[in-house]
């Protein structure tokens, strides 16, 4: 993804997710992010969570991320030739105003445009419009953080509104490798838009259709709200274990794509976040209590939204072929993480390859933002396969070792082989092991740099990790890693998955082998791991697997319950210590208890 820039400057281009609006309400402005190119290729890429240690940094600037990602490069901010925004306001409020057809809305904003543009003091009356109608408002509270904090002058450096769907598009298809793809990005809602079809080819995006009226990330979030559950993507797993009663077939047609909001999220009632609507209680019957037991009925309505996801999912799918005639598929936006969808369409036989961008949500729309403000300063752009999604912060053994130091932790100091073989003992003897190496991941799985391992081999393995470490539901799956080349052995329809973002049904016979890491309906959601991508967890992977004869390990991501990802030393420490962890493997460093 080169552009041409032989014998001048590179070209930096810094790519954010998120609305700066601390203190607003839970559903707005999360999940802030910062990606840095250079020359259209990626330097680094973080999550703002990672640092400020808040789940989604909901309504927070991504200042630490820019930051990490500034001094990674080694660059100044005002080295930074362009920033994109993942979000357009601008555009967001004109399908606000032909949605509506509304001939005052129309006005008030010619009028609320005008007085903007004359800067004089009579816009300053008008509040409410100001509070309705002002796309630029939220463009320059976004902008604020950059004059303030990084003393920032932006009318020398481009800042580029990208339209949300825009950005969760570019995220898949210039991430892709595909020189042609049908890209579909779905969420909740970004500009005004729930999901959208992309036609890719030739390094070129160009829409083939827009969806407003109809919301699946919208009707997933409303369920989510309503069972109480620890987080959106616990209701995949609650799934498997329900039977499908049709809750939503009477408000719903897949074929028409269409779906009667107003019986599921519109208007919300009670609380100002509640995110679901008399309607839907009418339907589903009480919502669950915050401690209440999960029982059949809770389980038939996760298994009817995981119907029903599936089923819009597909229809929007075939809709799509329909209009591009290319088989090669590319995912993003927030219900593009449906794990069990995205399985079931890569069997399905309606395409060829399927590349689902590793952090779909709003998060990833910071790499979109990116590459499409490198194309709007003249950039070339082709895909190229993202290979790996470590590209976040790394510490080096001096560093590691000055904070153990420092925390009187006491440590052995062991050289490549002898950490990989004191871990893959310790996994043997049923040991449970944080996993702390390189370059932190990109997105919401752990792949194997800030990772829990553990034996996969007894269920009973599941039941521990959860009590000593995740304190989570107890009937949610944990999810394998396994050598890339034992896939096909262990799973049906193996193809290459790096990103744990596929389910696999695991092959009879084998389920008993890897008990741990199986889901009750017969799945798992692995990470296929590539010696070239990873080699240090790879050797340890056929490590245990030469001591056990299964080349897998049960791996979940090295946080508590409620917390992000752990991102330094110092979070590995505290999580370990406070935590049932037997071990932690960081750097060079064996800790144990």
């Amino acid at each position: 993804m080169k552009a041409t820039n032989a014998g001048k400057q590179p070209v930096y281009v810094l790519g954010i997710s998120g609305k700066y609006n601390q203190g607003s309400t839970m559903g707005e402005g999360h999940h802030p992010s910062a990606v840095l190119l250079k020359d259209g290729d990626i330097v680094a890429m973080a999550g703002e969570e990672r640092f400020v240690r808040v789940k989604y940094a909901v309504g927070y600037f991504p200042y630490h991320a820019i930051k990490f990602c500034l001094e990674h490069a080694g660059i100044t901010p005002e080295q930074l030739s362009a920033i994109g925004w993942s979000n357009n306001p601008y555009l967001a409020t004109e399908r606000w105003i032909r949605a509506n057809h509304s001939t005052i809305k129309r006005l008030a904003f010619r009028l609320t445009s005008h007085l903007y543009a004359t800067k004089n003091g009579i816009k300053k009356g008008l509040r409410l419009f100001s509070n309705l109608l002002k796309p630029w408002e939220e463009e320059e509270n976004e902008k604020a953080p950059f004059r303030d904090l990084f003393r920032l002058d932006l009318d020398r450096i481009p800042f580029f509104c990208i339209d949300h769907h825009l950005a969760h598009a570019a995220s898949a298809y210039y991430a892709s490798g595909f020189d042609e793809a049908t890209v579909i990005t779905w969420d909740g809602s970004g500009d005004g838009l729930s999901g959208a079809i992309y036609h890719g080819k030739g390094g070129e995006l160009s829409v083939v259709e827009e969806f407003s009226d109809f919301s699946i990330g919208e009707v997933y979030w409303a369920v989510h709200r309503f069972l109480k559950l620890s987080d959106e993507g616990s209701l995949m797993g609650l799934a498997g274990y329900g039977t499908p009663r049709g809750a939503f077939r009477d408000i719903a047609d897949p074929e028409r794509l269409w779906v009667d909001m107003t019986q599921i999220s519109r208007p919300v009632v009670g609380e100002a976040n509640l995110g679901y609507c008399a309607q839907l209680v009418r339907r589903l019957g009480p919502p669950r209590l915050e401690d209440e037991p999960l029982d059949e009925r809770h389980e038939s309505i996760a298994a009817d939204l995981q119907q029903f996801v599936e089923e819009f999912g597909f229809a929007i799918l075939r809709r799509a072929l329909a209009k591009t005639h290319c088989r090669n598929v590319a995912f993003a936006g927030g219900v593009a993480l449906n794990a069990v969808m995205n399985g079931k369409i890569a069997r399905s036989g309606l395409v060829d390859r399927v590349f689902i961008q590793p952090e779909a949500g709003d998060g990833g729309g910071a790499l979109g933002a990116a590459y499409m403000a490198y194309k709007k300063l003249g950039g070339h752009l082709q895909p190229r396969e993202l290979e790996h999604v470590y590209w976040g912060v790394g510490y080096s053994d001096a560093e590691i070792e000055k904070t153990l130091n420092e925390t009187k932790v006491r440590y052995e100091r062991l050289s490549r082989e002898g950490l990989i073989e004191a871990v893959s003992d310790l996994l043997t003897q049923q040991k449970i092991v944080g996993w702390f190496q390189g370059r932190a991941e990109w997105g919401p799985r752990a792949l194997g740099a800030r990772s829990i391992l553990a034996d996969p081999r007894d269920r009973e393995m599941l039941h521990r990790v959860n009590a000593a470490i995740k304190y989570r539901d107890p009937w949610r799956p944990f999810a394998p890693s396994m050598l890339e080349e034992v896939a096909e052995e262990y799973l049906e329809g193996a193809f290459y998955a790096p990103f744990m973002i596929v389910t696999f049904p695991v092959k009879p016979h084998k389920r008993d082998e890897i008990a741990a890491v199986v889901h009750v309906d017969g799945s798992t959601r692995p990470q296929m791991v590539r010696r070239s991508v990873n080699p240090l967890y790879y050797d340890l992977i056929q490590r245990f697997g030469e001591k056990t004869g299964v080349p897998v390990v049960m791996n979940t991501s090295f946080n508590l319950k409620g917390e992000p990802i752990v991102n330094s030393p110092r979070d590995a420490l505290r999580t370990f210590f406070s935590s049932g962890l037997d071990a932690l493997a960081m750097g060079s460093f064996l800790i144990r208890k």
